[in-house]
């Protein structure tokens, strides 16, 4: 099962983090794994390649995702980036929906 973890400063995304694989199906042929993946790596690249900014991130091939925005020089994009990042929250709240044996999403307030 894959955690995420969304966490909210002022009711806006600071940092999301994602543990483990999802187990849906084997490696490589895992569309839950791939389609969440895809949801969480996004927001990233479309803040750094578009629009410029660099939150810090980790990422590794054993499922680990982190990307923490609480540092970040927003660069007068604020609008842009949390566009991004609730459109992310809104992918992956339907996902973890429909693949509740695979996805736990949490979602915690002012950190």
């Amino acid at each position: 099962m894959t955690k995420v973890e969304i966490f909210r400063k002022n009711k806006r995304v600071v940092l999301y983090r994602a543990a483990g694989h999802a187990e849906y199906a084997d490696f490589g042929e895992d569309i839950v794994c791939a389609a969440l993946s895809m949801a969480m790596q996004l927001p990233l690249g479309g803040m750094q390649g578009i629009l410029k900014v660099m939150p810090l991130f980790d990422m590794n091939s054993d499922g680990f995702l982190e990307v923490d925005m609480r540092e970040m020089d927003y660069r007068g994009k604020e609008k842009e980036i949390d566009t991004l990042l609730e459109s992310m929250v809104l992918m992956i709240r339907e996902l973890s929906k429909e693949y509740p044996k695979h996805i736990k999403l949490v979602e915690k307030e002012d950190i």
